[in-house]
């Protein structure tokens, strides 16, 4: 699998906000600290052109399941050692204006234009067409479920795809990630549309061990397209995180270095890694051929270790993570815009002024999605 960094810029449409239901939580009294647990509110946008495939119109029940194993994996300690993120995500119950949902935390939208639909045409389109299908990203998760159509050009499947976030000109900045001026950004400022996608093509792909009552302690049938951990993977790109192995420009470097800003991620060359798993799948009969060896990792500091980690790709377990990984999730949620929930306060923000920002013009912002596709 790899995975590629895009970069474009967005304006303002001028267009008014909506009402938010603020199920976010974001006017609580509670202490703001690492012992807060953030409630975020979800939305699934199913695009969908034919309702009778259920690899289009997804039944709300397995977008619930999807959902509650994601909260699994951000608690931690369930399917091995990992940070409890302290985050609990849950399906909408209110839409923007405060209307009860018929079917919590899931829309369905029937979609008229070509099917199935280019990801990255989508959520790199800034003229404003595709911003009508979010809802406003300061109350919500955003999470787009479609059919992905095939890149001709560059080949692999696409599992999933979501945007990174902004941080703030501050001392709470985190290298990595683009900065704005803005303390607050208003979905009327955005004329693309911020979010995460997940191929439904794959909706039904799992490892086993979600349906075992050990959580697959003693073993489990692995699957390289479970979109459980796409999900979980791809909502770690949206909270701040990046890939654990060395990239350049988004994609794999036959290099070493540490990229993803967490010093308790053990950093490795994916370029080599990824022939090795070539070789030994070309190379190893079915009797000597055994999973654990295209687990383990060899790190850049010469040590190895078996992959874990959910920023990793397959092969991995795909569950863990880190206490610097905690630590830059928590960051983007107490000081990046365009976050659900309650806010921490910075002294070193200077808040720019939003009065008359529509009669000067748009306000340019870097676009920054990732693709993470499997070979």
């Amino acid at each position: 699998m790899l995975c590629m960094v895009f970069l474009s810029c967005g304006g303002d449409d001028g267009r008014t906000e909506t009402n938010s239901s603020h199920e976010d939580d974001d006017d609580t009294e509670e202490t703001i600290d690492d012992n807060y647990t953030y409630k975020i509110p979800v939305i699934f946008h199913v695009l969908y052109a034919d309702q009778g495939d259920e690899l289009q119109y997804v039944p709300t029940s397995r977008l619930s399941t999807i959902l509650q194993n994601v909260n699994d994996i951000y608690k931690g300690g369930i399917y091995g050692e990992s940070e409890n993120i302290n985050i609990k995500f849950f399906l909408a119950t209110k839409d923007e204006k405060g209307n009860t949902l018929s079917t919590p935390g899931v829309e369905y939208v029937k979609w008229n234009d070509t099917y199935p639909i280019d990801p990255h045409e989508f959520m790199m389109n800034t003229t404003g067409e595709y911003k009508k299908y979010i809802w406003d990203p300061n109350d919500y998760v955003n999470i787009m479920v479609y059919n992905f159509a095939a890149d001709k050009d560059k080949g692999g499947i696409t599992l999933g795809i979501s945007h990174m976030p902004y941080v703030v000109e501050s001392d709470s900045a985190l290298a990595g990630l683009e900065t704005v001026k803005y303390t607050t950004i208003t979905k009327s400022m955005l004329d693309y549309p911020h979010c995460s996608s997940i191929n439904s093509l794959y909706i039904n792909q799992e490892s086993t061990r979600y349906t075992l009552a050990d959580k697959g302690k003693s073993g489990y049938t692995y699957n390289s397209s479970d979109v459980n951990v796409t999900l979980a993977h791809e909502l770690g790109h949206y909270f701040g995180l990046h890939h654990m192995y060395t990239e350049r420009d988004g994609e794999p470097a036959d290099s070493c270095g540490d990229t993803d800003y967490c010093e308790d991620t053990p950093s490795y060359n994916r370029v080599e890694y990824n022939a090795y798993q070539t070789y030994y799948i070309d190379h190893t009969t079915k009797e000597e051929f055994d999973i654990i060896d295209l687990i383990k990792r060899s790190a850049c500091d010469g040590t190895t270790f078996y992959s874990a980690n959910i920023m990793d790709y397959a092969i991995s377990f795909g569950y863990k993570i880190s206490s610097d990984q905690k630590d830059r999730i928590r960051s983007v949620l107490y000081y990046s815009p365009l976050m659900p929930g309650p806010r921490k306060k910075s002294s070193t923000v200077k808040k720019m002024p939003m009065k008359g920002r529509g009669e000067e013009g748009p306000v340019k912002l870097p676009i920054r999605v990732v693709e993470c596709k499997m070979k």
